[in-house]
Protein backbone atom coordinates (compact mmCIF):
# COMPACT_ATOMS: atom_id res chain seq x y z
CA UNK A 1 0.00 0.00 0.00
CA UNK A 2 1.24 3.48 -0.86
CA UNK A 3 0.27 6.01 1.82
CA UNK A 4 0.39 9.70 1.02
CA UNK A 5 0.89 12.14 3.89
CA UNK A 6 -0.38 15.69 3.30
CA UNK A 7 0.33 18.09 6.17
CA UNK A 8 0.07 21.84 5.99
CA UNK A 9 3.48 23.12 4.82
CA UNK A 10 5.04 23.79 8.22
CA UNK A 11 7.18 21.85 10.68
CA UNK A 12 4.53 22.01 13.40
CA UNK A 13 2.05 20.28 11.12
CA UNK A 14 4.48 17.87 9.46
CA UNK A 15 6.47 16.42 12.36
CA UNK A 16 3.42 15.02 14.26
CA UNK A 17 2.68 12.75 11.25
CA UNK A 18 6.15 11.17 11.25
CA UNK A 19 5.53 8.38 13.82
CA UNK A 20 2.52 7.05 11.89
CA UNK A 21 4.51 7.22 8.63
CA UNK A 22 7.32 5.26 10.27
CA UNK A 23 4.79 2.68 11.46
CA UNK A 24 3.41 2.24 7.95
CA UNK A 25 6.94 1.76 6.61
CA UNK A 26 7.78 -0.73 9.36
CA UNK A 27 4.68 -2.71 8.40
CA UNK A 28 5.94 -2.97 4.81
CA UNK A 29 3.98 -0.12 3.26
CA UNK A 30 5.32 2.88 1.35
CA UNK A 31 4.99 6.32 2.98
CA UNK A 32 5.42 9.50 0.92
CA UNK A 33 5.06 13.13 2.02
CA UNK A 34 3.95 16.03 -0.15
CA UNK A 35 4.44 19.38 1.55
CA UNK A 36 6.43 22.61 1.30
CA UNK A 37 8.16 25.35 3.24
CA UNK A 38 9.98 24.21 6.36
CA UNK A 39 7.82 21.08 6.35
CA UNK A 40 10.41 19.69 3.92
CA UNK A 41 12.58 19.03 6.99
CA UNK A 42 10.61 15.78 7.27
CA UNK A 43 13.21 14.42 4.83
CA UNK A 44 15.60 14.29 7.81
CA UNK A 45 13.31 11.65 9.33
CA UNK A 46 14.28 9.24 6.56
CA UNK A 47 11.01 9.71 4.68
CA UNK A 48 10.66 10.63 1.00
CA UNK A 49 9.12 14.04 0.40
CA UNK A 50 8.01 15.96 -2.67
CA UNK A 51 8.06 19.77 -2.70
CA UNK A 52 4.68 21.15 -3.75
CA UNK A 53 5.73 24.78 -3.30
CA UNK A 54 9.28 25.26 -4.64
CA UNK A 55 10.84 28.48 -3.45
CA UNK A 56 8.12 29.25 -0.89
CA UNK A 57 8.85 29.49 2.82
CA UNK A 58 6.50 28.90 5.71
CA UNK A 59 7.35 32.34 7.08
CA UNK A 60 6.18 33.98 3.85
CA UNK A 61 2.91 32.05 3.99
CA UNK A 62 2.26 33.14 7.58
CA UNK A 63 2.99 36.78 6.73
CA UNK A 64 0.57 36.50 3.82
CA UNK A 65 -2.15 35.07 6.04
CA UNK A 66 -1.71 37.84 8.60
CA UNK A 67 -1.93 40.52 5.91
CA UNK A 68 -4.90 39.04 4.05
CA UNK A 69 -6.86 37.71 7.02
CA UNK A 70 -5.98 39.82 10.07
CA UNK A 71 -9.19 38.84 11.87
CA UNK A 72 -7.88 35.27 12.22
CA UNK A 73 -4.84 36.56 14.11
CA UNK A 74 -6.66 39.12 16.24
CA UNK A 75 -6.69 38.59 20.02
CA UNK A 76 -9.52 36.38 21.20
CA UNK A 77 -12.37 38.63 22.36
CA UNK A 78 -14.37 35.98 24.18
CA UNK A 79 -14.01 32.54 25.79
CA UNK A 80 -10.91 31.05 24.08
CA UNK A 81 -12.40 27.70 23.01
CA UNK A 82 -15.72 29.07 21.71
CA UNK A 83 -14.09 32.00 19.92
CA UNK A 84 -11.45 29.84 18.28
CA UNK A 85 -14.05 27.27 17.20
CA UNK A 86 -15.91 30.01 15.33
CA UNK A 87 -12.70 30.78 13.42
CA UNK A 88 -11.77 27.22 12.49
CA UNK A 89 -13.77 26.96 9.22
CA UNK A 90 -12.13 30.20 8.08
CA UNK A 91 -8.67 28.91 9.06
CA UNK A 92 -9.22 25.80 6.93
CA UNK A 93 -10.34 28.00 4.03
CA UNK A 94 -7.31 30.27 4.46
CA UNK A 95 -5.02 27.50 3.20
CA UNK A 96 -6.94 27.27 -0.09
CA UNK A 97 -4.33 29.18 -2.18
CA UNK A 98 -1.93 26.29 -1.63
CA UNK A 99 -4.34 23.45 -2.35
CA UNK A 100 -4.05 23.20 -6.14
CA UNK A 101 -0.25 22.95 -6.14
CA UNK A 102 -0.45 20.09 -3.63
CA UNK A 103 -3.19 18.33 -5.59
CA UNK A 104 -1.12 18.46 -8.78
CA UNK A 105 1.87 16.78 -7.11
CA UNK A 106 -0.14 14.42 -4.90
CA UNK A 107 -2.19 13.04 -7.80
CA UNK A 108 1.01 11.90 -9.49
CA UNK A 109 1.91 9.83 -6.41
CA UNK A 110 -1.17 7.65 -7.01
CA UNK A 111 -1.70 6.66 -3.35
CA UNK A 112 -3.97 3.97 -1.97
CA UNK A 113 -4.62 5.98 1.19
CA UNK A 114 -4.35 9.68 2.09
CA UNK A 115 -3.41 10.77 5.62
CA UNK A 116 -3.73 14.52 6.07
CA UNK A 117 -3.70 17.35 8.54
CA UNK A 118 -7.37 18.43 8.99
CA UNK A 119 -6.44 22.13 9.00
CA UNK A 120 -5.40 21.64 5.35
CA UNK A 121 -8.35 20.57 3.16
CA UNK A 122 -6.08 19.29 0.41
CA UNK A 123 -6.18 15.77 1.86
CA UNK A 124 -9.93 15.50 1.40
CA UNK A 125 -9.66 16.99 -2.09
CA UNK A 126 -6.96 14.53 -3.21
CA UNK A 127 -8.90 11.59 -1.77
CA UNK A 128 -12.03 12.75 -3.61
CA UNK A 129 -10.15 13.32 -6.89
CA UNK A 130 -8.52 9.88 -6.79
CA UNK A 131 -11.36 7.97 -5.16
CA UNK A 132 -9.24 6.65 -2.29
CA UNK A 133 -9.87 6.66 1.49
CA UNK A 134 -8.92 9.66 3.60
CA UNK A 135 -7.75 9.74 7.22
CA UNK A 136 -7.50 13.02 9.14
CA UNK A 137 -4.53 13.01 11.53
CA UNK A 138 -4.82 15.59 14.33
CA UNK A 139 -1.75 17.66 15.16
CA UNK A 140 -3.10 19.61 18.14
CA UNK A 141 -5.11 19.26 21.34
CA UNK A 142 -7.66 21.70 19.89
CA UNK A 143 -9.60 19.48 17.50
CA UNK A 144 -10.27 20.34 13.88
CA UNK A 145 -13.21 18.15 12.90
CA UNK A 146 -12.69 16.51 9.50
CA UNK A 147 -16.22 17.59 8.57
CA UNK A 148 -15.08 21.22 8.44
CA UNK A 149 -14.18 20.61 4.78
CA UNK A 150 -17.85 19.87 4.02
CA UNK A 151 -19.15 23.22 5.23
CA UNK A 152 -18.79 26.81 4.11
CA UNK A 153 -16.21 28.29 3.84
CA UNK A 154 -14.07 25.20 4.38
CA UNK A 155 -15.51 23.49 1.29
CA UNK A 156 -14.19 26.10 -1.16
CA UNK A 157 -11.55 23.70 -2.53
CA UNK A 158 -14.00 20.89 -3.09
CA UNK A 159 -16.47 23.19 -4.87
CA UNK A 160 -13.75 24.34 -7.24
CA UNK A 161 -13.13 20.73 -8.26
CA UNK A 162 -16.84 19.98 -8.46
CA UNK A 163 -16.49 17.23 -5.88
CA UNK A 164 -17.96 16.19 -2.58
CA UNK A 165 -15.80 15.14 0.34
CA UNK A 166 -15.36 11.40 0.83
CA UNK A 167 -18.46 9.99 2.52
CA UNK A 168 -16.33 8.70 5.41
CA UNK A 169 -13.21 10.39 6.74
CA UNK A 170 -11.71 8.55 9.67
CA UNK A 171 -9.82 10.56 12.25
CA UNK A 172 -6.73 9.79 14.31
CA UNK A 173 -6.42 11.86 17.48
CA UNK A 174 -3.12 12.20 19.37
CA UNK A 175 -4.34 14.20 22.38
CA UNK A 176 -4.97 12.41 25.68
CA UNK A 177 -8.76 12.38 26.14
CA UNK A 178 -8.57 14.02 29.57
CA UNK A 179 -6.87 17.05 28.01
CA UNK A 180 -8.42 17.59 24.58
CA UNK A 181 -11.60 19.49 23.83
CA UNK A 182 -14.75 17.86 22.49
CA UNK A 183 -15.53 14.22 21.79
CA UNK A 184 -12.69 11.94 20.76
CA UNK A 185 -12.86 10.44 17.25
CA UNK A 186 -12.88 6.71 16.58
CA UNK A 187 -9.09 6.25 16.49
CA UNK A 188 -6.74 7.34 19.27
CA UNK A 189 -2.95 7.21 19.08
CA UNK A 190 -0.51 8.07 21.82
CA UNK A 191 1.71 11.01 20.92
CA UNK A 192 5.22 9.85 20.04
CA UNK A 193 7.53 12.87 20.19
CA UNK A 194 9.41 13.60 17.01
CA UNK A 195 11.16 16.96 17.13
CA UNK A 196 13.71 16.65 14.38
CA UNK A 197 16.96 14.76 14.14
CA UNK A 198 20.68 15.41 14.20
CA UNK A 199 23.87 15.05 16.20
CA UNK A 200 23.25 15.82 19.86
CA UNK A 201 25.62 18.31 21.54
CA UNK A 202 27.93 16.56 23.98
CA UNK A 203 26.69 18.55 26.99
CA UNK A 204 23.24 17.04 26.59
CA UNK A 205 24.62 13.59 27.34
CA UNK A 206 25.94 14.61 30.76
CA UNK A 207 23.72 14.59 33.86
CA UNK A 208 22.77 18.18 34.80
CA UNK A 209 24.67 19.51 37.80
CA UNK A 210 21.61 21.44 38.95
CA UNK A 211 17.89 21.47 38.14
CA UNK A 212 17.37 22.24 34.46
CA UNK A 213 14.50 24.18 32.86
CA UNK A 214 13.99 24.29 29.08
CA UNK A 215 12.89 27.56 27.49
CA UNK A 216 11.58 27.52 23.92
CA UNK A 217 9.29 29.38 21.57
CA UNK A 218 9.31 26.63 18.95
CA UNK A 219 10.80 26.22 15.51
CA UNK A 220 8.74 28.76 13.59
CA UNK A 221 9.19 31.90 15.65
CA UNK A 222 12.43 31.20 17.51
CA UNK A 223 13.30 32.57 20.94
CA UNK A 224 15.78 35.39 20.26
CA UNK A 225 13.43 38.14 21.43
CA UNK A 226 13.00 36.29 24.71
CA UNK A 227 16.70 36.09 25.63
CA UNK A 228 16.67 39.30 27.68
CA UNK A 229 13.80 38.15 29.88
CA UNK A 230 15.36 34.68 30.28
CA UNK A 231 18.66 36.27 31.30
CA UNK A 232 16.96 38.32 34.03
CA UNK A 233 15.20 35.23 35.40
CA UNK A 234 18.38 33.14 35.28
CA UNK A 235 20.40 35.82 37.07
CA UNK A 236 17.80 35.92 39.86
CA UNK A 237 17.76 32.12 40.27
CA UNK A 238 21.39 30.87 40.06
CA UNK A 239 20.48 27.44 41.47
CA UNK A 240 18.71 26.52 38.21
CA UNK A 241 20.19 25.95 34.76
CA UNK A 242 18.08 27.48 31.99
CA UNK A 243 18.52 26.10 28.47
CA UNK A 244 17.15 28.47 25.83
CA UNK A 245 16.62 26.96 22.38
CA UNK A 246 16.92 29.50 19.61
CA UNK A 247 15.34 27.41 16.89
CA UNK A 248 16.28 27.56 13.20
CA UNK A 249 14.62 28.19 9.85
CA UNK A 250 15.18 24.55 8.93
CA UNK A 251 16.89 22.02 11.23
CA UNK A 252 20.43 21.56 10.00
CA UNK A 253 23.01 18.84 10.29
CA UNK A 254 24.67 20.39 13.33
CA UNK A 255 22.05 20.96 16.05
CA UNK A 256 23.27 23.06 18.94
CA UNK A 257 25.06 25.67 16.81
CA UNK A 258 24.56 29.16 18.21
CA UNK A 259 24.63 32.30 16.06
CA UNK A 260 27.53 34.71 16.58
CA UNK A 261 25.45 37.85 17.15
CA UNK A 262 24.21 37.06 20.66
CA UNK A 263 25.00 38.85 23.95
CA UNK A 264 28.23 37.83 25.64
CA UNK A 265 27.30 39.02 29.14
CA UNK A 266 24.73 36.34 29.94
CA UNK A 267 24.58 34.70 33.39
CA UNK A 268 26.60 31.46 33.66
CA UNK A 269 23.48 29.39 34.40
CA UNK A 270 21.87 30.39 31.08
CA UNK A 271 22.79 28.12 28.19
CA UNK A 272 21.88 29.10 24.64
CA UNK A 273 21.60 26.45 21.96
CA UNK A 274 20.54 26.27 18.36
CA UNK A 275 18.36 23.48 16.99
CA UNK A 276 18.16 20.56 19.44
CA UNK A 277 15.50 17.83 19.24
CA UNK A 278 13.18 18.94 22.03
CA UNK A 279 12.42 15.42 23.25
CA UNK A 280 16.13 14.81 23.86
CA UNK A 281 16.43 18.06 25.82
CA UNK A 282 13.26 17.59 27.88
CA UNK A 283 14.36 14.16 29.12
CA UNK A 284 17.01 16.02 31.13
CA UNK A 285 14.71 18.79 32.43
CA UNK A 286 12.61 19.31 35.54
CA UNK A 287 10.24 21.74 33.81
CA UNK A 288 9.65 23.64 30.58
CA UNK A 289 8.70 27.22 29.76
CA UNK A 290 7.23 27.63 26.29
CA UNK A 291 4.84 29.44 23.95
CA UNK A 292 2.04 26.85 23.88
CA UNK A 293 2.76 25.28 20.50
CA UNK A 294 1.12 21.87 20.21
CA UNK A 295 4.26 19.96 19.30
CA UNK A 296 6.02 21.41 22.33
CA UNK A 297 3.21 20.88 24.83
CA UNK A 298 2.43 17.36 23.63
CA UNK A 299 6.10 16.43 23.93
CA UNK A 300 6.05 17.77 27.50
CA UNK A 301 2.91 15.74 28.23
CA UNK A 302 4.35 12.55 26.72
CA UNK A 303 7.49 12.90 28.87
CA UNK A 304 5.72 14.02 32.06
CA UNK A 305 7.36 17.45 32.22
CA UNK A 306 5.60 20.26 34.18
CA UNK A 307 4.87 23.30 32.00
CA UNK A 308 4.66 27.07 32.21
CA UNK A 309 3.00 28.54 29.12
CA UNK A 310 3.43 32.09 27.81
CA UNK A 311 0.86 32.18 24.97
CA UNK A 312 0.87 34.81 22.27
CA UNK A 313 -1.07 33.61 19.21
CA UNK A 314 -4.83 32.84 19.43
CA UNK A 315 -4.39 29.06 19.09
CA UNK A 316 -1.76 29.15 21.84
CA UNK A 317 -4.26 30.76 24.22
CA UNK A 318 -6.68 27.92 23.49
CA UNK A 319 -4.05 25.27 24.16
CA UNK A 320 -2.97 27.10 27.31
CA UNK A 321 -6.56 27.18 28.55
CA UNK A 322 -6.96 23.44 27.96
CA UNK A 323 -3.73 22.75 29.84
CA UNK A 324 -4.72 25.04 32.71
CA UNK A 325 -8.18 23.45 32.99
CA UNK A 326 -6.53 20.03 33.30
CA UNK A 327 -4.11 21.34 35.93
CA UNK A 328 -1.22 20.56 33.60
CA UNK A 329 0.36 24.02 33.30
CA UNK A 330 0.77 27.45 34.80
CA UNK A 331 -0.17 30.19 32.34
CA UNK A 332 1.29 33.70 32.45
CA UNK A 333 1.92 36.76 30.32
CA UNK A 334 5.57 37.05 29.35
CA UNK A 335 5.90 40.17 31.53
CA UNK A 336 4.87 38.12 34.57
CA UNK A 337 7.71 35.64 34.20
CA UNK A 338 10.24 36.03 37.00
CA UNK A 339 12.27 33.88 39.36
CA UNK A 340 9.28 33.50 41.72
CA UNK A 341 7.16 32.09 38.89
CA UNK A 342 9.88 29.56 38.09
CA UNK A 343 10.17 28.53 41.76
CA UNK A 344 6.38 28.06 41.86
CA UNK A 345 6.54 25.99 38.68
CA UNK A 346 9.24 23.71 40.11
CA UNK A 347 7.66 23.34 43.55
CA UNK A 348 4.04 22.68 42.50
CA UNK A 349 3.47 19.03 43.44
CA UNK A 350 -0.02 18.97 41.94
CA UNK A 351 1.38 20.15 38.63
CA UNK A 352 4.01 17.41 38.73
CA UNK A 353 1.36 14.80 39.60
CA UNK A 354 -0.86 15.84 36.68
CA UNK A 355 2.16 15.78 34.35
CA UNK A 356 2.80 12.19 35.36
CA UNK A 357 -0.89 11.32 34.91
CA UNK A 358 -0.78 12.66 31.35
CA UNK A 359 2.44 10.76 30.64
CA UNK A 360 0.80 7.53 31.80
CA UNK A 361 -2.39 8.30 29.86
CA UNK A 362 -0.46 8.82 26.62
CA UNK A 363 1.63 5.69 27.21
CA UNK A 364 -1.58 3.65 27.55
CA UNK A 365 -3.05 4.90 24.27
CA UNK A 366 -2.68 2.76 21.10
CA UNK A 367 0.71 2.93 19.43
CA UNK A 368 1.27 4.00 15.81
CA UNK A 369 1.77 0.36 14.82
CA UNK A 370 -1.58 -0.56 16.38
CA UNK A 371 -3.28 2.26 14.46
CA UNK A 372 -1.71 1.03 11.22
CA UNK A 373 -3.12 -2.42 11.95
CA UNK A 374 -6.58 -0.93 12.49
CA UNK A 375 -6.45 1.13 9.31
CA UNK A 376 -5.23 -1.68 7.12
CA UNK A 377 -7.49 -4.32 8.68
CA UNK A 378 -10.61 -2.22 8.21
CA UNK A 379 -9.65 -0.93 4.80
CA UNK A 380 -9.63 2.63 6.22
Amino acid sequence: MRVLFLPAPAIGHTFPLVPLAWAFQSAGHEAVFVTGGDGLAVANAGLPVLDALPGRTTGEMLVGFAAALPHLFAPLDGPPLATMNSRKPHIVAAWDPYVDAHVAVAARVRPDLVVYDPIFAVGAVVAAVLGVPAVAHAVSISRYDADLVRDLPGAVSLRRYGLAAPAVIRSVDVAPPSLAEGVAPDLLMGHVPYNGSGVLPAWLLDSPRRPRVAVTCGATYGTRAFIGRAAQVAAADPEVEFVVTLGADVPGDVPGDVPDDLPDDLPPNLRLTGWVPLNALLRTCDAAIHHGGDGTLLTCCALGVPQLVLPNAPDEFVSAELLRARGAAHVLDEAELDAAAVRELRSDEKLRRVAEELRAEIAAMPSPSQVVAQLTRNGS
